[in-house]
């Protein structure tokens, strides 16, 4: 019995090893930043192709203006609603909201740093689109859904700045 055992166990080792050596090798060859490079590139080469105008910030978030809205860009401190949409470049939706309110840069409210470069973009009935690359997101760590290295994609519309 104890022979059985002992070869049960070393199964079972050797599946769980075999599980963390391929499970992560396939993670490393779905998110790398070169997968990510291509992805982005590939995105504003379909938006361009398809005649919109792509502009880029800085720090590489790249957006598309839908609709221009009125009176002033959104600032830090401004007191804002958004409706928005954010989905991976496969097209599959992680977050939504018809109706989110929050503090534009308060510090117990800090949204993704694409997010809020972003969104200044933006005023009162303004939509926009933007690619937001990792380095502005979540990074090599991924957070929750979102796995490491992964370019999220959102649409915003600003409902009402105060």
């Amino acid at each position: 019995m104890n022979k059985l055992q002992s070869r049960i166990k070393i199964g079972v080792v050797i599946l769980l090893a075999l599980f963390v050596v391929f499970g992560c090798k396939k993670s490393e060859e779905l998110y790398s930043p070169v997968k990510e490079a291509l992805m982005i590139r590939a995105w504003v080469d379909d938006m361009v192709k398809n005649k919109y105008v792509v502009d880029s910030t800085a720090t590489g978030v790249y957006y598309v203006i839908e609709k221009v809205g009125t009176g002033s860009n959104v600032q830090a401190g401004n007191n804002i609603t958004v409706a928005y949409t954010g989905k991976f470049l496969d097209g599959t939706a992680f977050d939504a909201s018809s109706s989110y309110a929050y503090i534009h840069k308060a510090s117990n409210q800090r949204m993704i740093p694409g997010w809020e470069e972003g969104i200044e973009k933006l005023s009162r009935g303004g939509i926009g689109v933007f690619l937001i690359p990792s380095a502005q997101a979540y990074g090599p760590n991924g957070y929750l859904v979102v796995p490491p290295y992964t370019p999220l994609f959102f649409r915003i519309e600003i409902i009402s700045i105060q």
